[in-house]
């Protein structure tokens, strides 16, 4: 049986590309990119005939779909907490700025 634990070089990152209908950066949709991704990192993205992936990577055709690289969830009310605890005019006109502000960060986390 081998070591458990191995020191010195890691292991490469499984790299994928991903190869959508499109790519929406937040801002642009960008049509025929693709986005390269090791480990669970995004690596690279781009123009998909611009983008080459490293040998052995795993390609992911998604034809019809757009891929928002990064992005977890596209909807959200930092700085809002529930309706049923405290109505929306109470939160945005009465409560103070400094208040929302920390209840957003708590919640980004």
């Amino acid at each position: 049986m081998g070591p458990l634990f191995a020191f010195g070089q890691a292991a490469p990152l499984a790299s994928t590309l991903l190869r959508p209908a499109a790519v929406f950066d937040g801002q642009d949709l960008h049509p025929g990119w693709a986005v390269l991704v090791e480990g669970d990192k995004i690596k690279a993205l781009g123009p998909a005939a611009q983008l080459a992936a490293p040998a052995g990577a795993t390609t992911l055709e998604l034809p019809g779909l757009t891929l928002l690289p990064g992005l977890i969830e596209g909807h959200s009310h930092l700085l809002l907490h529930p309706y049923n605890e405290t109505s929306w005019n109470d939160q945005v006109l009465t409560e103070p700025l400094a208040l929302r502000v920390a209840r957003a960060t708590v919640h980004a986390r």
